[in-house]
C-alpha cells in the first residue's frame, strides 16, 4: 500500500523532469555545417579586386594648335586603407607639355596619396605646341599603386586642328604682360577677365609667384583687395594686379601666373616682372673710420674699400675729390669697370699734402660717379703733421722776424 501511494505522489514530478530535459535538448541541438558556413560568409568582408580607379572624363578631345587642354581627373580609393598611386604619361609628342598637377596651388605631381574610401581630384594638363601638324595623336596615361596590386592605363586621343577651338568659359588677358622696375618696388598690371558663357559666374582669383613676393587683386578703380568677383553673362571685368618684389630680389626676369576659376572653368595668364636690381655702393676703410693722418710733403697711401651691397652690378665707377688748394689725391686704380653684387674691392687713395702745409685737420670729400649708382660723396678728415726739421726752420724764421722788429723799434726809439 505504501509503495503504490509513493508512486502516485512521485509520478507528476517525474513527468515534469522529463519535459524539462526534452526542452533543454531542443535548445542545445548542434548547428548544421551549412548554417555555420552561411554565418562565416556573412562575417567576411569581400575585398575589391582593384585598389583604386582612375577616372579621365574626356578620352577624345579636339583642340587647336597652341591651345591648352585642362581636365579634372579623379583617383578613387576602393579600399579602407590609404593608397599611394603613381602617375605616368607616355607617348607625348615633341614640343607638347603634358602632365598632372595639384589643384590649389598648382604644382607638377607624379603620385597622389588617397585616403581610404575617398577620392582625390588632380588636374591633367596638355599644352599643344603651335608647331604640331594637324592630325590625330594618342597619349597614354599609366597608373599603379605602391603595392603593385592594381595597374591601370588609358589613352586620350587628341584631334589637332589648325584653327583654334572656341572653348567658352573664362578668358584672362593682359595688354602689357611685361613690366620693368627696380627691386623692392610695386608694379601694377592690368588684366581683363571675360565670362564667355551665357550664365553668371563667380570667379576666384589666385596667383603663383616667387617666394617672398606679394600679389594683390583690386578693382580697376578702387583700393579694395579682393579674392573673387561676380561676372555677369558675357561680361568683362578689368582688374588691377599689384606685385611687390622683395628689396633683395635678384635682377632678371621673374614669371608670375594669375589664374581665375569658376567651377569647371579656368583661365590663366602669364605676367613677367623684369627687375633691374638695386645698387648700394658702400665706401670707407676696412676699420670703419673716416679719418687718416698724412705727413706734409709726402705721398701717403690709404687703403680705401668699395662694396656693392645691392643686387645689380655697378659699372664704370670713377672718382673725383674736393680738396684743399695744392693738394694731390690719386686713386689706384682710378676706375672700376664693374663691381658685382656682394663684391668687395680695395683701392689705394694716395694723398699728398703740400710741403709747407700747416699742421692740423683738413676735410676732403671723395665722390664716386657711375651711371648705375649715381653720384655719392663721402667726407674724410685728414690730419697733417709736419717734419721736425721744418718745425725748427719755422721756429727760426719766427724768431728772426721778432728779433728784426725789436731792432727796428730800438733804433727808432733812439732817434
Amino acid at each position: 500500500m505504501r509503495l503504490e501511494k509513493l508512486k502516485r505522489v512521485c509520478r507528476p514530478t517525474f513527468y515534469s523532469v522529463v519535459f524539462l530535459l526534452a526542452l533543454a535538448t531542443a535548445y542545445t541541438t548542434p548547428i548544421s555545417a551549412a548554417e555555420k558556413e552561411a554565418e562565416k560568409k556573412q562575417d567576411v568582408v569581400v575585398e575589391p579586386k582593384e585598389s583604386f580607379n582612375l577616372i579621365l572624363p574626356f578620352k577624345d578631345v579636339t583642340v587647336g594648335q597652341g591651345q591648352e587642354v585642362t581636365m579634372d581627373t579623379e583617383v578613387v580609393n576602393r579600399t579602407k586603407n590609404p593608397v599611394q598611386v603613381s602617375l605616368t604619361i607616355e607617348g607625348v609628342p615633341e614640343g607638347w607639355e603634358v602632365g598632372f598637377n595639384s589643384r590649389y596651388p598648382s604644382y607638377p605631381i607624379r603620385s597622389v596619396m588617397v585616403q581610404g574610401e575617398k577620392s582625390t581630384t588632380v588636374e591633367f594638363k596638355a599644352k599643344i605646341s603651335d608647331k604640331t601638324k594637324a592630325g590625330d595623336y594618342e597619349v597614354k596615361v599609366s597608373t599603379k599603386d605602391d603595392s603593385g596590386k592594381t595597374a591601370y592605363s588609358d589613352k586620350i586621343l587628341f584631334r589637332i586642328t589648325t584653327k583654334k577651338v572656341e572653348t567658352g568659359g573664362l578668358k584672362l588677358t593682359s595688354q602689357y604682360p611685361v613690366l620693368t622696375t627696380p627691386s623692392g618696388q610695386t608694379l601694377k598690371f592690368t588684366v581683363d577677365l571675360k565670362n564667355e558663357t551665357n550664365k553668371p559666374l563667380t570667379a576666384s582669383l589666385t596667383s603663383q609667384a616667387p617666394t617672398g613676393w606679394a600679389i594683390r587683386f583690386k578693382p580697376q578703380y578702387g583700393d579694395t583687395q579682393i579674392s573673387s568677383l561676380q561676372l555677369k553673362e558675357s561680361a568683362t571685368e578689368t582688374l588691377s594686379v599689384e606685385i611687390d618684389s622683395p628689396s633683395r630680389a635678384d635682377a632678371g626676369e621673374h614669371p608670375v601666373t594669375v589664374r581665375a576659376r569658376a567651377g569647371a572653368y579656368e583661365a590663366s595668364t602669364s605676367l613677367k616682372v623684369t627687375l633691374r636690381g638695386v645698387t648700394d655702393l658702400r665706401m670707407g676703410t676696412l676699420a670703419g673710420t673716416l679719418s687718416a693722418s698724412v705727413a706734409a710733403g709726402q705721398k701717403s697711401p690709404i687703403p680705401f674699400h668699395l662694396q656693392n651691397a645691392g643686387t645689380a652690378p655697378i659699372r664704370n665707377l670713377a672718382f673725383s675729390t674736393k680738396k684743399p688748394d695744392k693738394w694731390t689725391i690719386d686713386f689706384k686704380p682710378d676706375k672700376v669697370d664693374s663691381l658685382n653684387p656682394g663684391e668687395l674691392r680695395e683701392i689705394s687713395m694716395e694723398i699728398t699734402a703740400p710741403a709747407r702745409a700747416i699742421a692740423g685737420d683738413y676735410l676732403i670729400t671723395v665722390i664716386s660717379n657711375s651711371a648705375d649708382s649715381g653720384s655719392k660723396p663721402l667726407d674724410f678728415r685728414v690730419t697733417v703733421t709736419t717734419a721736425t726739421l721744418w718745425g725748427w726752420i719755422g721756429a727760426g724764421i719766427v724768431a728772426a722776424v721778432v728779433l728784426g722788429l725789436i731792432i727796428v723799434f730800438w733804433r727808432l726809439g733812439r732817434r
